[in-house]
């Protein structure tokens, strides 16, 4: 069957007539058509949207033959109709009316299309084709259009907190996630473009500190609770210009609900020390109580006290890393550390007493030494080049002269550790020397690789070493912000407004949700082994990261085909890395489903 079009004239006018046409052979054996519906006039359709919604029926029919990639789509259909995304965003999200796709629907795309081919919203239309959509999620690619995806995104951009909840809580009811403890930190996502006028509703694009060290920038903030296991469970966007403590205390409630029945251990960076923060953390009793471990900022004063310690009253520290592990037992990082306290008064004049721990490690030592150094070549640098001008042109301005030097030094944020002077000859003539202040370099070597931890937990329930290997573990965010920024290509963003800018960034975090998921499913699957053989593109054996095992199924595919019995689905081959990762997770082949439903009657293999 298809559909055509008839002209017909009428008083001098032409109309269109649409209607569906069989096919036939006829006794002769000669093709024929014949009209088997009259859908009616072309303009009437279009007008009363019938047309719409006919073009958004055909788009489910049968699928055409051809090549198709699948990617990863074999792993993360699964885990989205498990988490049930769909259906909590159009709970969110309810549609008015009859609708061709659901919000939720959409937002399935755009999280499958992070997860495997990201692309800019004008071409997930391509993408949604090359990967054959309809076959995994249900969303034909024909109404993908950047319109449908940013109705879409603004439906989800006043909902973005009860979504991403709904969709952890899912994770944890689904998955068997372990909520108990959250390693919890902030990133940036920088954006380009003026941003004038913006919804106040969502969260808005401002100027703040660039987590990738790049000064201020205009930017949006993402932040994520990450489980022991590494899945990045919970992501909320917030204001760019906002301050990460204060965001951190208005969430400190959804945290604990995550963790319900059980206590929360709250992993975090400085970002949480706020004496606000900290009250809110210890005030509850009972299961209600936060127990955190953070890193203390040099804002409250304790690296005074911290030196006045003398080093053979530090205690040696049993911590080492898996990567240091594999070192020499000589060239191990060490770490040392003394117990000592704070006292932190609350609005409501109630004191709080909090653990400390200060921590001297070797490798955090070298890292400043080598920045001192680092910094003070540049600044010397800087003068050497204004002293070579002094030499070639001796008579310049003395006050311009010093602005270059306070500049180069300032440049190097060298300042406290250079001492330059501007000496004027008789003659007018110009020189310029410095040296280094080895009193002031002394000084700031002592606080080499110095740094206090706070946690409100007892000695007797979470020992020094404990306290050190919980923040040390903070590397799990890290490495889920990596990943947002690195395989899901947050970044470039393209959107006219702060709404659908904001609601992007969440679907990314949607999205990182699912790589964690797939991720420690696999491990799971595959202990007490650690690896999967040939995992790696040089076929060496590796321990399963989301990384590898979403990059091992990249331009994997399948071609339909139509024969005399049927539409055939034929597989690309597996390869044997490909195999034991759909094994573990239970999966039969890189088909979709209704491709396999459709075998028995139809005889498509695969």
């Amino acid at each position: 069957m298809f559909i055509r079009v008839q002209k017909v004239r009428q008083a001098g006018r032409v109309y269109e007539y649409v209607h569906i046409v069989e096919g036939y052979r006829d006794a002769d054996g000669k093709v024929r058509h014949r009209v088997v519906a009259n859908l009616g006039r072309r303009d009437r359709l279009k007008d009363s949207g019938s047309l719409d919604n006919l073009a958004a029926a055909f788009t489910r029919l049968d699928p055409e033959p051809g090549s198709y990639l699948c990617g990863a789509l074999p792993l993360v259909a699964p885990v989205l109709e498990r988490l049930d995304l769909v259906g909590i965003v159009d709970r969110a999200c309810p549609m008015r009316g009859r609708a061709h796709l659901t919000h939720g629907e959409v937002i399935a795309a755009l999280v499958a299309n992070r997860l495997t081919a990201p692309r800019p919203m004008y071409d997930v239309m391509d993408w949604a084709q090359t990967y054959a959509s309809n076959d995994w999620i249900g969303v034909p690619a024909g109404l993908l259009n950047d319109d449908r995806l940013g109705r879409a995104l603004d439906a989800l951009s006043g909902h973005l907190d009860e979504v991403a909840g709904a969709l952890a809580m899912s994770a944890i009811a689904s998955f068997g996630v372990d909520a108990a403890r959250l390693h919890w930190d902030f990133t940036s996502v920088a954006f380009a473009g003026a941003y004038a006028e913006q919804e106040p509703g969502a969260p808005r694009i401002g100027f703040g500190h660039s987590s990738d060290r790049q000064g201020h920038r205009r930017q949006l903030k993402v932040a994520h609770a990450t489980t022991a296991s590494g899945i990045p469970l919970y992501g909320r966007v917030v204001d760019g210009s906002r301050h990460e403590g204060a965001e951190t205390n208005t969430l400190l409630e959804t945290l604990r609900n995550l963790a319900a029945p059980r206590r929360l251990l709250l992993v975090a960076d400085s970002a949480l020390v706020t004496t606000a923060n900290l009250c809110a953390c210890d005030t509850a009793a009972g299961s209600a109580r936060i127990h955190f471990v953070s890193r203390l900022p040099r804002s409250f004063g304790y690296e005074e006290d911290a030196l006045a310690v003398p080093l053979s009253a530090y205690t040696e520290l049993n911590y080492c890393s898996q990567r240091s592990a594999r070192l020499p037992k000589a060239e191990r990082p060490t770490f040392a550390g003394y117990e000592s306290a704070i006292d932190v008064v609350g609005e409501d004049k109630v004191t709080h007493h909090f653990r400390v721990l200060y921590v001297r490690g070797s490798e955090e030592a070298g890292a400043a030494a080598a920045s001192r150094a680092k910094l003070l070549a540049k600044a010397e640098d800087g003068l050497a080049r204004i002293a070579r001008g002094l030499a070639a042109r001796p008579r310049q301005d003395p006050e311009k002269v010093s602005r270059r030097v306070a500049k180069a030094v300032a440049a190097g944020r060298a300042g406290n550790w250079l001492r330059t002077e501007v000496v004027a000859g008789a003659d007018r003539k110009l020189s310029l020397t410095w040296s280094r202040d080895d009193a002031a370099i002394a000084e700031a070597q002592r606080a080499d690789g110095l740094y206090a931890l706070i946690t409100n937990m007892a000695p007797q329930g979470c020992t020094a070493d404990r306290l050190l290997a919980l923040y040390k573990d903070q590397f799990l965010s890290e490495r889920a912000h990596h990943f947002l920024k690195g395989p899901l290509l947050v970044r470039p963003v393209f959107l006219k407004n702060n709404e659908r800018a904001a609601a992007l960034v969440q679907v990314c975090s949607f999205a990182l949700l699912v790589y964690g998921l797939i991720e420690a499913q696999v491990r799971d699957a595959i202990a007490p082994a650690l690896t999967i053989k040939a995992l790696l593109p040089e076929r060496r054996a590796a321990r399963p990261t989301a990384a590898n095992i979403f990059a091992t199924f990249a331009g994997a595919g399948y071609q339909r085909a139509r024969t005399t019995n049927g539409l055939v689905y034929i597989p690309d081959p597996l390869t044997s890395a490909q195999a034991a990762i759909l094994g573990a997770l239970g999966i039969n082949s890189i088909l979709p489903p209704q491709a396999e439903k459709a075998a028995a009657g139809y005889g498509i293999r695969g």
